[in-house]
């Protein structure tokens, strides 16, 4: 599907939606931060399986709800779904810190066998807090399908003011919760994500938008007829459909092996970087920030590189380096000082960098191959395997560090990694014997 690259759009509107990619884009990784920091202040951390399925949680309604999500907001308006979902995950923000003392129990109590009810109550507050993070992401990313067309050019700025809000939350809240402990740091969140909601009012009703689009692109592209269906059709089926898409299906398992290194950062990284090399959450953050700062960077080469090298190629690679980058974390040792610091700073900008490529790079390729009016939902598919892939790391890694045959959590990290790098190399031989991926790429 081929876009206008001379499209403009008004700076009221960009500035709407590139504001709540600032906020929205972050809240994962800082959530999963001081989640992280929380449940292993609760939870013995070497109950590894245990930690593992509790950070995973998040993922859980994101999974099967998203695509709901999605069809929500083609149906009713993104900006709508973003403010609404953002009163959810002001309230589970600050549900998370009154766990411990509505049980009674000490931060820093490393609780070897936590009670039922403790390890039910996280859980229900993680899949809530996850499914509105998730969809409020998904509004931000669906809005370059919807107002943009899904250009290059403006994936690439989505990207970077999200990367740029990357860089200066995770430091934030990581010196909110030094300074003030639990609540300073999920208060902080809860800030954060009305940012998010202040952004989004001032976005347009997204519906006329994508109704336009719509019909200017049934005149010219005939790919709409295939993709045109009812909208009472069943939004899972509808959805489903997408797949048959042969660069779709491609940007899935691109998304789910991408989790693989992902899966690592938001859940046994800040373990580890806690736990095994004592580093405190406002150097954690800074880690992180620094991580997004390197991917705004990378997001604004996008549509350069993109006039040069296939998407495909190019996504598959970025999201190989992104996860070999975080793979060999352990390798750098548990001796914290300048050094460690260094190397650890250079391995978490690597995989920034090439996150920061990946992601519009798999919008850009939806946009071009996904009808206006189904952006939403081909998002929260996306979405919806990712997190998928966000589910199973964590416990997997989990149960392997347990392992007396893998030897701890420094050998589940480079175990993971080469899973996933491996994954990457059958997907790249099956875009090389794929010529309809090809295809369509070049065909633009």
């Amino acid at each position: 599907m081929s876009t206008d690259a001379t499209q403009k759009y008004s700076t009221k509107m960009q500035a709407a939606v590139y504001g709540t990619a600032f906020f929205n884009g972050n809240v994962q990784s800082m959530g999963t931060t001081i989640v992280a920091l929380l449940v292993v202040s609760l939870i013995d951390e070497n109950l590894g399986l245990l930690v593992g399925i509790i950070l995973a949680s998040r993922q859980f309604l994101t999974i099967s709800m998203s695509v709901y999500a999605g069809s929500m907001m083609d149906n009713f308006g993104t900006k709508r779904v973003i403010i609404g979902f953002g009163f959810a995950g002001i309230l589970s923000a600050i549900a998370y810190p009154a766990i411990a003392p509505y049980f009674g129990i000490e931060m820093g109590a490393g609780l070897k066998n936590p009670g039922l009810n403790l390890i039910l109550a996280i859980i229900l507050v993680q899949m809530i807090s996850g499914w509105a993070e998730a969809t409020a992401w998904i509004g931000s990313q669906t809005l370059v399908g919807q107002l943009m067309r899904g250009q290059p050019v403006y994936a690439g700025r989505m990207t970077f003011t999200a990367r740029l809000g990357g860089f200066f939350g995770p430091p934030s809240i990581g010196y909110a919760w030094d300074i003030w402990g639990p609540w300073g740091g999920f208060i902080f969140l809860a800030i954060w994500i009305c940012g998010g909601m202040i952004a989004a009012s001032f976005l347009p009703d997204t519906r006329e938008a994508t109704r336009k689009a719509s019909e200017e692109l049934k005149q010219s592209e005939e790919i709409l007829k295939e993709q045109a269906t009812p909208k009472k059709q069943s939004s899972y089926g509808e959805t489903l459909r997408l797949l048959l898409i042969p660069a779709v299906a491609m940007v899935i398992m691109a998304t789910v092996m991408r989790q693989t290194g992902s899966g690592v950062q938001t859940s046994f990284y800040v373990v580890w970087l806690d736990k095994q090399v004592g580093i405190d959450g406002s150097t954690i953050g800074w880690l992180i920030g620094s991580a997004n700062g390197a991917s705004a960077i990378a997001a604004l080469c996008t549509g350069p590189l993109m006039k040069k090298y296939a998407a495909h190629w190019l996504l598959i690679l970025m999201v190989a380096i992104s996860v070999a980058a975080i793979a060999i974390t352990p390798i750098f040792g548990t001796n914290f000082g300048t050094l460690l610091f260094l190397a650890l700073l250079g391995g978490i900008c690597v995989r920034g960098f090439a996150q920061g490529l990946n992601l519009p790079l798999m919008m850009v390729i939806l946009a071009r191959n996904v009808a206006p009016h189904l952006q939403g939902r081909v998002t929260a598919l996306r979405i919806s395997f990712n997190r998928f892939g966000g589910v199973l790391v964590p416990p997997g890694m989990g149960a392997l560090s347990q392992m007396e045959s893998v030897g701890g959590l420094a050998n589940a990290f480079y175990i993971v990694g080469i899973v996933g790098v491996l994954a990457l190399g059958l997907l790249a031989i099956w875009v090389y014997f794929s010529p309809s991926i090809r295809e369509q790429e070049t065909g633009d």
